[in-house]
């Protein structure tokens, strides 16, 4: 596994525009497919993130920045956006959990070698079954290697998101969504933990499987 702590950005071409707008795409139909909330803590099944985490993954937060930004002023005008009245409740809620992405650019894992790269079918067969053990040992500890940088970064991630929805959920409760005997900070907090408590294990279940899954498909276009 190559990681790398990645500030570096290179020219964007064609084939840079062309995975950008399909990623962006993918982000605005899940937001409109999973947008709509449940139970009154608001869950959704907030997995439109998942083609903006791959795109950060491999790419950079150049890349993923500008998808951010166009991603945020698209979702402003969608139907999903429930804070269409208070635009800065919307930035709070939706668009700084979204740029938040490309600074996790910054730290995610460039590149994760599977077994098949790291020795071929033909060698394998020659091996010992010592060095089979051992090479499945150090597959499996660079699998929680890789594991370990996504469950840290996304945990960071759900923690700096909470603090955001608190407070465009204050900005939003404060229009007379709660009841007036009621602290508009407290409700707001209680709601979004669990909230971003759900959206974290979603995260964990979902976009590192989703990333190591296409990295041969990856690698092939960077």
């Amino acid at each position: 596994m190559k990681r790398y702590f990645y500030l570096k950005v290179k020219k964007i071409n064609t084939k840079d525009i062309v995975v950008m707008g399909l990623m962006l795409s993918l982000y605005l139909i899940l937001n409109l497919m999973t947008a709509y909330s449940f139970s009154q803590f608001y869950l959704s099944l907030n997995i439109k993130l998942i083609s903006i985490f791959v795109l950060a993954t491999y790419t950079d937060w150049l890349r993923t920045l500008i998808v951010a930004i166009l991603g945020g002023i698209i979702g402003f005008f969608l139907p999903t956006n429930a804070d269409a009245g208070i635009p800065l409740a919307y930035v709070f809620d939706y668009w700084i959990p979204l740029l938040l992405v490309a600074i996790c650019s910054i730290f995610l894992p460039r590149n994760f070698r599977n077994k098949k790269e790291k020795v071929s079918k033909n060698k394998k067969l020659l091996m010992s079954k010592r060095e089979k053990n051992k090479l499945w040992f150090e597959e499996k500890k660079d699998w929680f290697k890789w594991m370990g940088i996504w469950i840290i970064v996304i945990s960071i991630y759900a923690f700096l998101g909470f603090w955001s929805k608190t407070f465009a959920g204050v900005l939003f409760y404060s229009a007379g969504a709660v009841e007036k005997n009621q602290n508009v900070w407290i409700f707001s907090m209680s709601v979004n933990s669990v909230n971003s408590v759900f959206d974290w294990a979603i995260y964990l279940a979902t976009i590192p499987v989703v990333c190591y899954t296409i990295y041969p498909v990856a690698k092939n276009i960077y």
